[in-house]
């Protein structure tokens, strides 16, 4: 793979990333959720109750600002938190039903950017594209990287 292949991957990756987040973000604004405020609930509803630390840490943002996306969303009664029973100091985050329900709502809307975003490819290169980016993600989570160019190719 060569320096240009390099280039296009990585900018290719970051472009659809962020027209998907586009389009899911005009999907959810309707709703009345912003985009980090969906992003911690689907968190959520991908790994049940968790701490507002690890939820920071899944979300990549600073316990602080998920701190106040936690209190909004409590607010609107989609969250609800409680104490860990494992440290006292610290408070574990869950899914309401509201939330639940609203996950059903929006889940056509979700689905419709994903039928757009792979109108005209076939199963079989969905399923080459699945593959694909689980390597890299596979790659990428490892905490060593190469060394040097040549263990690139």
């Amino acid at each position: 793979m060569d320096q240009q292949e390099i280039t296009t991957l990585g900018y290719l990756i970051h472009d659809v990333a962020r027209l998907l987040k586009r389009r899911f973000a005009e999907s959810t604004r309707r709703h009345g959720l912003t985009m980090p405020q969906w992003r911690v609930l689907a968190q959520l509803k991908r790994t049940g109750e968790l701490s507002q630390v690890a939820l920071a840490n899944l979300v990549e943002s600073d316990p602080m600002t998920v701190s106040r996306i936690v209190e909004r969303l409590e607010a609107a009664g989609l969250v609800s938190r409680l104490a860990d029973p494992q440290d006292s100091r610290a408070k574990l985050v869950r899914l309401t039903n509201a939330a639940r329900n609203l996950f059903e709502e929006i889940r056509p809307s979700g689905l419709a950017v994903y039928k757009e975003a792979l109108k005209g490819v076939s199963v079989t290169e969905r399923n080459a594209l699945v593959a694909v980016l689980n390597k890299i993600h596979g790659n990428l989570s490892v905490e060593t990287a190469p060394q040097n160019e040549e263990e690139l190719s």
